[in-house]
């Protein structure tokens, strides 16, 4: 037992170094524009749905009101996929499992992370007050532990 626990921690560790190490090596915040873009496009439809008048200028920009929010690269929930994706491939479960757990999870998850974005989007249309706490501590902690329970219905799904 503790020995798969030692692989386990070995191997995510390792995932993670490998993923930071390659983002680093080709400048992967950098290349990130066209999901900036695309989340921007997606989170304004939302937040018109719900009756805002936000629009998108110069691509991953929302303009909404007097407010305008960008879209840059740590929007796009990459960094928590990089985590997700490191656990999913350090737990030992079969390869098949392991990539429709990921494929579903980074579907599921940017779901929920244009959702995220959205509900800014209204927030700054109602309280713009309030943006920088939900932005930074409600819906950061909320999509972590979203993440987190995605992780841990996986592993049970994984074992059976």
């Amino acid at each position: 037992m503790r020995a798969a626990i030692v692989r386990f921690v070995g191997v995510f560790f390792g995932c993670l170094l490998a993923f930071s190490a390659l983002t680093a090596a080709v400048g992967l915040q950098n290349r990130l524009g066209l999901a900036e873009q695309s989340i921007a496009r997606a989170a304004a439809y939302l937040a018109r749905l719900g009756g805002s008048r936000a629009e998108v200028v110069e691509g991953n920009i929302i303009l909404t009101g007097e407010a305008r929010l960008q879209v840059n690269h740590e929007c796009t929930g990459v960094f928590v996929f990089v985590v997700l994706l490191s656990f999913m491939l350090a737990y030992p479960a079969p390869w098949g499992r392991k990539i429709l757990g990921m494929l579903a999870g980074v579907v599921l998850l940017s779901a929920v992370n244009i959702a995220r974005i959205a509900t800014l989007v209204r927030l700054v249309d109602f309280y713009p007050g309030l943006f920088e706490y939900f932005h930074e501590y409600v819906w950061q902690g909320l999509f972590l532990m979203l993440t987190t329970l995605y992780a841990m219905a996986w592993v049970e799904r994984a074992q059976t």
